[in-house]
């Protein structure tokens, strides 16, 4: 049992290592870029672009309902399969009925954002969603190395051809281009190491898993979907209330202080799932400690980021993209309180699905959704971007740690309960 427990260790410790390198290596590059594309492309081509990217993170969570979850708590071999192919019709069928129907409501009440673009980030949407798909199918298996050169792959094809794109002359959306090709190899790549998964769906199967996993439907379904909805709300919304420059210096702000979150917890947070589900089978009384060390070891990265950020770092990447972005230590001020808040949970975040707490979730992405909406209504009227994050930023960041303390308060009993 001990020669097992070390042999699981270890693996995870790998694994940790090979995510956050790949994650590392590919946010590297995104920055890189980012910096020269954020140059030649200017605030407006990056503003639409920012909308691009929100649309496709919404649509890549709401198309899976965040079944893929269920691979990583699933022991059935049969089930897994049968749920992977069905999760790729799924998300193919989801991703066709948002787009007709947002093209029924564009001719209704004429949106800003044009069907050309919706239609892009429908494309980007599906491919993105069934690169989640299977990046969850590898967590389950542990093919940790998989995982972090699809994150490379998809990188680097991205950010070069986004400067190709730039020099043909398609500087409207050659961003947008970059990104959709880069997402379809990296799931090209994918689909070469799950094809043997693929098999005929059966929906009593289907079903029956579904059945197994109520919680997941339940709760981690709604909760995900507003959370993803939540997160990229707002440059959506701004969009609509403001103009695309702030939208692009909303999005580069949070950009500039997300990443070095993504590249933390995500590798965290894959491997913490994985780990956690294993002791809350075993050793429930061990998840408090391991979550206390993960949350406070990510504060502490993000907390000296933010204020390397605050001092030095937002007038540096001032000075790199040029005159047309100055302005943006204020939103990279007033943002930090959030990403800080986020940095405490965002790694551990999926332990509510292994302590059979999804509701937690659920109701603080409710609040989220509701929070994002509220602080842009009132910033709009108002006409002042600075008041709408001011108002997200605190009450978001204080919604983050009062999902903190309920996760760690369980955990503390499941700690003594033992």
């Amino acid at each position: 049992m001990k020669k097992r427990l070390e042999k699981f260790k270890t693996k995870n410790a790998k694994g940790v290592l090979s995510l956050m390198a790949g994650n590392t290596v590919a946010q590297i590059i995104m920055i890189l870029g980012g910096f020269v594309l954020g140059r030649w492309y200017g605030p407006e081509n990056n503003g639409t672009y920012n909308v691009f990217l929100s649309f496709v993170a919404i649509l890549s969570i709401l198309t899976t309902f965040r079944l893929e979850n269920i691979f990583v708590i699933s022991k059935s071999s049969k089930a897994i399969r049968n749920l992977f192919s069905m999760l790729l019709m799924i998300t193919t069928l989801a991703t066709f009925i948002f787009f007709l129907g947002y093209t029924v409501l564009h001719e209704i009440f004429d949106f800003k954002t044009s069907i050309w673009v919706v239609l892009l980030s429908s494309i980007a949407g599906l491919f993105t969603a069934w690169n989640n798909v299977q990046t969850s199918l590898f967590t389950k298996y542990q093919l940790f190395n998989v995982i972090s050169t699809g994150f490379v792959i998809n990188a680097f094809v991205s950010v070069a051809l986004q400067f190709v794109f730039f020099f043909l002359g398609f500087e409207s959306n050659g961003l947008i281009y970059g990104t959709i090709i880069g997402t379809i190899i990296s799931c090209l790549y994918f689909f070469t190491i799950t094809k043997g998964r693929f098999k005929n769906p059966r929906f009593q199967l289907f079903k029956q898993t579904l059945e197994k996993n109520k919680e997941i439907v339940k709760y981690t379904l709604p909760s995900d979907s507003l959370n993803a909805v939540a997160n990229n709300l707002m440059t959506i919304l701004i969009a609509f209330y403001f103009t695309k420059i702030e939208v692009a210096f909303f999005a580069m702000s949070a950009k500039m202080l997300v990443t070095p979150l993504i590249i933390l917890s995500n590798a965290m947070s894959k491997v913490f799932f994985q780990k956690s589900a294993s002791m809350m089978n075993h050793h429930p009384e061990k998840l408090y400690d391991l979550s206390l060390k993960v949350v406070l070891y990510n504060v502490g990265a993000i907390g000296a980021f933010l204020l390397a950020m605050n001092v030095i770092g937002v007038y540096i990447l001032e000075w790199i993209l040029g005159n047309d972005w100055v302005g943006l230590q204020t939103y990279v001020f007033i943002l930090s309180f959030w990403i800080l808040c986020r940095s405490a949970m965002n790694p551990i975040s999926q332990i509510v699905v292994v302590i059979r707490k999804n509701h937690y979730a659920l109701y603080f992405n409710i609040y989220l959704v509701l929070i994002t909406i509220v602080s842009v209504l009132i910033g709009g009227a108002r006409k002042d971007m600075f008041a709408t994050l001011y108002i997200y930023s605190i009450m978001a960041g204080i919604g983050y740690l009062i999902q903190l303390y309920f996760v760690m308060r369980h955990l503390n009993y499941l700690k003594n309960k033992a």
